[in-house]
C-alpha cells in the first residue's frame, strides 16, 4: 500500500494543486484553455510517445476488449436498471432520478486525463498501450454507444423514414468527432504504427513530441482539479438527491472495478496480470468530465453527473490506491 502511494502520490498533489487553483479567481477562464491544451497537443503526444515505444509482440487480446466492454456494460444496464425499479416502487414524485445520467455517473470514468497517467505511473512504459487502448475503448461506449441508444430509444416506434435518416447523420457527426478527427484516437494510430512498421521519426519532430507530452501529466491533473469548483457549484445548487450521488459514486469506484476484476477471474486466466490490472485500475477511475457534456446533449440535466463528478474525484484519492493494491 505504502509502495503504491509512494507512486501516485505525485499524481494527487497536481491534482490538489488544480482544485486549489480552481478557487481561484485567476484561473476561473483558465480552464477551457488547458482542457484543449491537454486534448489536443500535450496528452496526444504523450500517448504517441508511450505507444510507439512499448512492445507490441502480442498485439492487444481480444479478452481485453471484452472484459472493458463486458463489465462497463453489464454495471450500466444494472445501474440503469435499478432506477428503472426505484423509479417504479417510489411513490414521491419529486427529485426523481434520470435512469440514463444515473447509468453514465456509475459508470464513465476519466480513463484519459487520470487513467492513462496513472496506470503508466504505477505499471510502467510496458502499460502503455493497454492504457491508450483502455481509454479508447471506454469513451467509444459513452461518446459512441449513449448516443445511439439515445437515438434508438427516441426513434422507436416513430416509423418515419426520414426521422431514421436524421438520426443516422447524426450518429456518423458523433463517430467523426469521437473516433475519426478524435487526437487521442489518432495519436494511439500513429504510435501502432510507428512501432510496428519501425519508422524512424527526425529528431527534431521527436524532441518537439517529446516536450509536448512531458507536460500532460501535470497539465492533464492540474485539469482535473479545475473541474472541482464548477461540479462543487452544481451540487450546491440543490435537486440533487443526495443518495442517488452516493450509490452512483459507490457504484463507480468500487463495483465498476471490482466487477471487472470478477469478470476477468471468470474468463479463467486467460488475460495476464498486466492486462487485468490495467482493466480494472482504469474502471476505478473518478467520473469523466466529459460525461457531463454528454448527458447534457441528450438529456439536458447534468446536476446529477456533475455532482457524482465531484463525490469521485476526491473520493477516488482514498479508492484507487486500495483497488491497486488489492490487484
Amino acid at each position: 500500500m505504502l509502495e503504491v502511494l509512494a507512486v501516485i502520490a505525485p499524481l494527487f498533489v497536481l491534482l490538489g494543486a488544480g482544485i486549489a487553483a480552481g478557487f481561484s479567481k485567476k484561473f476561473q477562464s483558465a480552464q477551457a484553455g488547458i482542457n484543449a491544451f491537454v486534448f489536443y497537443f500535450s496528452l496526444p503526444a504523450y500517448i504517441f510517445v508511450a505507444v510507439a515505444n512499448a512492445p507490441m509482440n502480442d498485439g492487444v487480446p481480444l479478452g481485453f476488449v471484452g472484459l472493458v466492454f463486458g463489465a462497463t456494460t453489464l454495471v450500466y444496464i444494472v445501474a440503469y436498471v435499478a432506477i428503472l425499479i426505484q423509479r417504479k416502487l417510489s411513490r414521491s414524485r419529486g427529485h426523481r432520478v434520470i435512469p440514463g445520467p444515473f447509468a453514465v455517473a456509475a459508470t464513465y470514468g476519466n480513463a484519459g486525463y487520470l487513467g492513462i497517467p496513472i496506470v503508466m505511473s504505477v505499471y510502467g512504459p510496458d502499460a502503455a498501450l493497454g492504457a491508450a487502448i483502455g481509454q479508447l475503448l471506454h469513451n467509444v461506449l459513452f461518446m459512441v454507444g449513449y448516443p445511439l441508444l439515445k437515438s434508438f430509444s427516441s426513434a422507436r416506434g416513430a416509423g418515419s423514414e426520414q426521422r431514421w435518416r436524421d438520426i443516422g447523420g447524426m450518429l456518423w457527426r458523433v463517430f467523426k468527432r469521437s473516433i475519426l478527427i478524435n487526437p487521442i484516437v489518432l495519436s494511439v494510430v500513429a504510435g501502432v504504427l510507428v512501432s510496428v512498421l519501425e519508422v524512424q521519426v527526425p529528431e527534431v519532430m521527436s524532441m518537439s513530441i517529446e516536450m509536448f507530452g512531458s507536460a500532460a501529466v501535470a497539465a492533464a491533473m492540474f485539469a482535473v482539479g479545475l473541474t472541482v469548483k464548477p461540479a462543487f457549484e452544481g451540487m450546491a445548487s440543490g435537486g440533487v438527491p443526495i443518495a442517488a450521488v452516493l450509490s452512483a459514486s459507490a457504484i463507480k469506484l468500487l463495483v465498476l472495478p471490482l466487477a471487472t476484476l470478477g469478470l476477468a477471474l471468470l474468463l479463467g486466466g486467460e488475460l495476464g496480470v498486466l492486462w487485468i490490472a490495467i482493466a480494472v485500475v482504469m474502471a476505478a477511475m473518478p467520473v469523466s468530465s466529459t460525461a457531463s457534456i454528454v448527458v447534457f446533449e441528450y438529456d439536458g440535466d447534468t446536476r446529477l453527473v456533475a455532482a457524482v463528478t465531484l463525490v469521485t474525484s476526491l473520493v477516488a484519492i482514498v479508492t484507487i490506491p486500495i483497488i491497486i493494491t488489492i490487484i
